[in-house]
């Protein structure tokens, strides 16, 4: 049995991870500015060769940076698909089982409001719908029903350790603050 993802263990391994992809995009533009005044001091160089050279040079930095990122963007997405995955837990894979998996989904996306969510989950977790309760519950933790999203934790408590840790991920890597630091770690150096 595989061990549960934690908001714990995160708090230890997402800033320090994320600060790694954003240190070596700091080693990678401290050393384009080092061979950038190393081409523009070399005497040996015409104005025309120094020119392509320093394009050349941005060009391969920018790819850097561009690869960078990329990595970080592919930690990002695999964590998050990983605690989604962890969150739908093992389900079965039967015929009848993805019909009923599908059906409650197609049900769930017919339902308009929080409060009609609500009811719905509690008539599933009474008949013990499991299919149609998980649908739901993930409706309203994607959605923002928190109400509904707390009462599918509460009746199925080994989720919410790890629904709060993929809130917590999906918190840490979006939003306007994770956008603008992106910005500038990885724009292109200013000349």
């Amino acid at each position: 049995m595989t061990s549960k993802t934690t908001v714990a263990s995160l708090e230890k391994t997402l800033p320090s991870r994320l600060g790694e992809f954003k240190n070596r995009a700091t080693t990678a533009k401290e050393a384009y500015q080092a061979q950038r005044r190393d081409i523009l001091q070399n005497d040996r160089l015409s104005d025309t060769a120094r020119t392509s050279d320093l394009a050349k040079l941005l060009d391969a930095h920018r790819k850097e940076l561009d690869s960078i990122q990329a990595e970080q963007e592919s930690y990002k997405t695999g964590l998050i698909r990983s605690l989604e995955s962890e969150l739908r837990g093992s389900q079965p894979t039967d015929a009848n089982s993805v019909l009923l998996r599908r059906d409650a989904a197609d049900r769930v996306r017919k339902i308009g409001t929080p409060q009609e969510a609500k009811e719905i989950l509690q008539d599933a977790i009474t008949n013990s719908d499991e299919s149609l309760a998980h649908a739901i519950g993930i409706r309203a933790y994607n959605v923002g029903w928190v109400d509904v999203a707390d009462t599918w934790k509460a009746a199925y408590p080994s989720t919410a350790e790890t629904a709060a840790a993929l809130s917590y991920v999906e918190a840490n890597t979006s939003g306007a603050a994770y956008n603008l630091s992106n910005q500038i770690t990885y724009s292109s150096p200013v000349e």
